[in-house]
Parts: structure tokens; sequence; C-alpha cells
């Protein structure tokens, strides 16, 4: 049976002030009983939301209205900004997101007892847009784009700004052909992405085919020597990549052992230890320990997906690095923690 979408007027409409932004980039408001998460607004802002998420403490709004605007507020260059949660700065000038990110990335780490964080270098991006390697779309019925969970909708990007310009005519034909509707009828998913100069495109699979790698190629040349330089600087002999990929950055280091973890096996591991095994499955921890038990890690390199690793207090316990080096997607910088 077709779920129906959330009516709008069925929805709590709140009032906010936003305090500040968090790690995704969603506007906090603490004026009310609970904690409200609203994509698209900024510092300062006060207007209405429509509340449409609840959980324990917090809730989840998207924005109605704003009253008073925040002075670093901008016209979005994509016409699919307002609907589309694909972005969540575009509101803002590049320059004002990565003060927010690296704001937010701060007040993120002021909660673990590790003494002092010391400075936050950002790396800036050449570009803004056209940089997307790979880009994941939703299809419902007739339409294909990005899932809205609030609403429970797909909505169409047909001027995504994102995605490299050798992907666009094959992104453009699943707007203008349609064609892929007499194929794949119902609900599910495609993957566009660029592999070895040829843009590729699948249905249905499993997410990242071709192998995991971060989506801005320039980007992840500088966490891959980034990373280097860590296991370099540090004297790293054992290291273990957790939610590891095809090995993007623990690939060519100086390390003795490498074991690369992740929840399927991919191609091109011949030279590395590589177990499959699923990080968020409770008892992930303890068959690793059985079959690395006699292993001691110097380093463990975390990039996590979006959700997060929950078990991560669990496996560092356990594990007892001497180093962690995780990827704060949020800045696209590497923090030694």
């Amino acid at each position: 049976m077709r779920r129906k979408q959330k009516p709008t007027e069925n929805l709590q409409k709140i009032r906010f002030s936003i305090d500040h932004l968090d790690p995704m980039g969603q506007g906090v408001d603490k004026s009310g009983k609970k904690v409200t998460f609203i994509g698209g607004t900024l510092p300062g802002e006060t207007g209405t939301a429509l509340v449409f998420k609840r959980a324990k403490g917090v809730q989840f709004a998207m924005l109605e209205s704003i009253d008073e605007s925040s002075s670093q507020r901008i016209e979005a260059q994509c016409p699919h900004f307002n609907q589309c949660p694909g972005c969540q700065y575009q509101h803002v000038s590049y320059e004002d997101e990565l003060e927010f990110k690296k704001a937010a990335l701060s007040r993120h780490l002021s909660g673990i007892k590790m003494g002092d964080i010391g400075d936050i270098n950002v790396f800036a991006a050449p570009r803004r847009f056209a940089y997307r390697n790979r880009v994941q779309l939703h299809y419902r019925r007739k339409y294909i784009g990005m899932l809205d969970g609030a609403q429970d909708k797909v909505v169409e990007v047909p001027n995504c700004l994102l995605i490299k310009e050798e992907m666009h005519a094959k992104f453009d034909s699943l707007y203008r052909q349609k064609d892929w509707q007499e194929i794949h009828m119902g609900r599910g998913h495609c993957e566009l992405y660029l592999q070895d100069d040829e843009v590729k495109l699948s249905w249905n699979d499993v997410y990242s085919q071709g192998g995991f790698s971060q989506v801005y190629e320039e980007m992840n040349v500088k966490l891959k020597a980034r990373v280097a330089s860590l296991v370099e600087d540090k004297n790293i002999k054992t290291l273990l990549d957790l939610f590891s990929g095809s090995g993007n950055l623990s690939n060519n280091l100086g390390a003795e052992k490498i074991v690369l973890v992740d929840s399927h096996e991919l191609a091109n591991m011949e030279q590395q230890a590589f177990y499959a095994l699923d990080l968020y499955e409770e008892d992930s921890l303890t068959r690793f320990s059985r079959k690395y038990k006699k292993v001691q890690f110097d380093a463990v390199v975390l990039d996590p997906p979006r959700r997060g690793f929950p078990l991560i207090d669990k496996w560092m316990r356990r594990i007892k690095p001497k180093h962690i080096f995780m990827l704060a997607a949020i800045l696209l910088v590497l923090r030694e923690i």
C-alpha cells in the first residue's frame, strides 16, 4: 500500500529562536520545552516551524516562515534549495559555511574529556559546486530525485548544481527521457557515479558501487595525505581502518600491518587484511576480538557514515589504541583524538 504524504496542516506549529547550528547544519532552538532542530535556519533568526518528528527530549521541525532574518542569509544559487534535503548551507556564503562548521565541530568536541583540543584547521574546497563524482537518487512511481524524509516524498532536482560536469548528460536523461519508468516501477533507488572516466548507472544495488571514496576528489587527496602524514609522524606500525570501504584512507600507507573492516568485502584487497563485518551489529566487537585478539593496534582510522558509530566507546575501550584518527565529515578534515 502506498504511504500517504504527511499533511502539513496536521503538524504542530511552534515559534522558534535559533541559538546555533548543529553539525548537520540544522538550527537549534532551545526556547521551548524541547530542543528543536530546524533545517534552513541561522543563528539569531526567529519565526515559525512545523514539528514533524519527536524523540526523547528533542523534536524536528520544518521551516514555515521567518520573522527576523540573519544578516548572513543570502539567496541560494540552486533553485531546489528550499525543497531539497540534499544541501544544508546554500543560504549563506561559503566563507560563513566554513565558520559555522568549524564552530559546530568545536562545540561537538568540547563534550569529550580529552583536554585542550587545540586549533581546528579548516581546508577550504576549491569550488562549491560541480564536485560530486557520485549521487544517489530515489524514485517513486514517475518521480526521481532526493528523498525528503520529513514529508515522505521524492523531490525532483533536474537542475542540481553539485554533480560534476561530465555526469550531466546521463543525469539529465533521467529527467528528459524517463524511459526508466517502464523498467523500474514502484519505488527504489539508483546511483550515478564516475569511475575510470566513465559515467555508470546502477539500479537498486548496494550503495557505493565500484567502491566507496569521498565524493570530492580534490578534497579526498588532501584527506589521504593527512592520514599518511599522521601515520608517519606518530610512527604507526599497526593500523585498524573501520568503515574502510575499499581502503580509501589506508591504502599505500607505511604501516607494517593494516586491517580493513567494513560490511561487505570489495575488490583489490590482496595487499591488506580485510574483514567483512557489520559494525552496527551488537556482537561485532566480540567477533572482531576473537579474530584479532593477539594484535595491538597503534592507531584506528574512523570514517563512519552520517549516522555515526554508536558503539565507538565499547570498541575503543577494548582496542585501546594510542591514537584515533577520525574524519570530521562536516569539515572534510581529519582530527586526531
